[in-house]
């Protein structure tokens, strides 16, 4: 009741004031307009913290857009404070979210005016309030009726809103990628030219340089079954995983060998002579002699022509082999095998990668001269344009440097083995090594499989090392050209980066057209109705509206 209505009345009375303590009736109250529902005149005004409500949360959600925007597919931001993505979008989320509920729960309480209005039930205020004030009373405003209602809309948001938190959390995950080291570079060395020699005993002769003695010792004497994979050049890759997008070229040591023991001829002396035996001999004018019988182990030669290979390529050296295969006791021989294998200068075309560490370098083409180099001339491999080579490259080994090596190594791989059980002996430790690393370990001077093919491959490797780092040797001198020093690969490292996951942007981009489509229909219905603009005030109850509801419950009962 207004408490206006409560003051006496002077007329027929003589009091000056009525007693506060006589009960009214609705009877008893004088008539009055009924603006219960009558709208104030301060029209959609009232609803200018609502409509800044929503665009605070709108603009929070374009805030979270945009930034998700700019670091999709991109490394972790690195922001002030240490402040993370997750946190950032947390946080707007968190003013989203609550600036949303403003609206919402502010339209459904005005609705609640417009249904009362409607309907006059009293319980509906209380199921309205309730739904304005969370999720819970959304579900039981949402369940109250199967009438269509506006406020349902708003308690649709008010429960769906509740995902709004996880699904942004969905959006953003930090996948890991492989991505170009700025920081960090790789290359192998190579060379387009190799111009090294070292003085021999007089001015005028010229020998190998002690790297490349050193490199021919070492892979004559290494005893690993497959020794030429101990020289295989290597490179240091910060990360353990590095690649080139190119091959790329540099010149080499290559090796071929074959089997010449089918052309093999076998002169024997007389066989009634009580002393005869038989001489075998190659082509090429290689010999094997049987005279000592199965005391003669090995004969091999640098200086004799190869009979598959010659001058077919640009030949640095040869080694001619002949074996006679012998009983234990060494006192029979049984037969004579041969061989014979080649070293020449080439230019190897190489793919390479450094996986977990491990470099690996593939040769994918080869390419040599067509014939034996000519005293006094430089050996020049031209490389044809292939791929993305669009034109020819030359390399070059200068005719001192090539001759140099030539002279040594016709020294180098000439002498013999002989023995007999329990003692052998060679006229150098080449032929030591020779014989025991190409023997199959039966005491018969049989071939191993692959043996003295294996030591040739690994001085041609041997040697290739040190024609490729010569360039970056301070010898070199005369090529300051880094694209000719060193093949450039890329060094690649892991990287953590942002992946934003659109389709969960979906719930929050409908929550928030949602709010503004409930907000501006409650906006448009409040107004068409009349209703004044009380949305969650209590003073409709406190003030003098309290008597047009009484009125209005009292004319429903009647």
């Amino acid at each position: 009741m207004e408490l206006d209505d409560l003051k006496g009345e002077e007329a027929g009375h003589g009091h000056a004031h009525a007693s506060r303590d006589v009960p009214q009736t609705p009877d008893n109250l004088p008539p009055r307009p009924n603006p219960a529902f009558t709208d104030g005149g301060d029209g959609n005004g009232w609803w200018l913290f609502e409509i800044a409500a929503w665009v605070a949360s709108a603009i929070a959600l374009v805030a979270i857009i945009i930034t998700i925007a700019l670091t999709d597919e991109k490394p972790l931001p690195q922001w002030p404070m240490h402040i993370t993505l997750n946190s950032f979008v947390s946080f707007m989320s968190t003013i989203m979210k609550a600036a949303l509920v403003i609206p919402v729960a502010e339209g459904i309480s005005q609705l609640k005016w417009l249904w009362f209005k409607k309907a006059g039930d009293l319980d509906d205020i209380q199921t309205f309030d309730e739904a304005s004030r969370g999720s819970w009373g959304s579900m039981k405003l949402i369940f109250s009726s199967t009438r269509l209602h506006l406020a349902k809309l708003g308690a649709f948001i008010t429960i769906v809103a509740l995902g709004v938190d996880p699904f942004i959390q969905q959006v953003i995950i930090y996948p890991s990628r492989t991505i170009p080291s700025p920081i960090h570079n790789v290359s192998v060395p190579i060379a387009h030219r190799y111009n090294d020699y070292a003085y021999g005993s007089i001015m005028a002769l010229r020998e190998p340089t002690l790297e490349m003695k050193a490199a021919i010792n070492n892979g004559v004497y290494d005893t690993n079954d497959h020794p030429q994979d101990d020289f295989q050049m290597s490179t240091q890759c910060a990360t353990g995983n590095c690649t080139w997008p190119e091959t790329y070229l540099s010149l080499a040591v290559c090796t071929k060998c074959a089997n010449t023991t089918s052309l093999i001829k076998q002169n024997c002396t007389d066989s009634d002579a009580p002393m005869s035996y038989c001489d075998y001999s190659l082509p090429n004018g290689m010999y094997f002699s049987g005279l000592m019988r199965g005391q003669f182990y090995m004969n091999a030669t640098g200086a004799a022509d190869t009979i598959n290979f010659n001058n077919t390529q640009s030949t640095v050296s040869s080694l001619s082999t002949m074996r006679g295969l012998h009983d234990l006791s060494s006192t029979s021989l049984l037969g004579v095998v041969s061989n014979e294998c080649v070293l020449y200068f080439c230019v190897n075309e190489y793919r390479a990668a450094v996986e977990n560490d491990k470099f690996t370098e593939t040769v994918i083409a080869s390419y040599t001269g067509k014939e034996d180099p000519v005293m006094g001339e430089n050996v020049t491999i031209t490389v044809p344009p292939s791929g993305n080579r669009t034109t020819s490259q030359d390399f070059i080994v200068t005719a001192t440097s090539w001759f140099a090596i030539n002279n040594y190594l016709v020294e180098f791989w000439t002498g013999n083995v002989t023995g007999m059980t329990g003692r052998m002996s060679s006229t150098s430790d080449v032929m030591t090594a020779l014989y025991d690393l190409g023997e199959d370990g039966s005491g018969s001077g049989a071939q191993k499989p692959g043996g003295e093919n294996n030591t040739v491959a690994a001085v041609a490797a041997a040697m290739t090392q040190v024609l490729r780092l010569w360039p970056q040797s301070s010898r070199s001198g005369e090529n300051d050209d880094p694209a000719d020093m060193r093949a450039e690969g890329t060094v690649w490292m892991t990287e953590t980066y942002v992946h934003v996951r659109w389709p969960w942007m979906a719930l929050p981009v409908a929550i928030e057209g949602l709010a503004f489509i409930f907000l501006v229909g409650t906006i448009i219905q409040s107004k068409m109705s009349g209703v004044a603009v009380w949305k969650s005030s209590t003073m409709p109850m406190l003030e003098g509206k309290v008597r047009e509801l009484q009125e209005t419950f009292s004319n429903r009962r009647h």
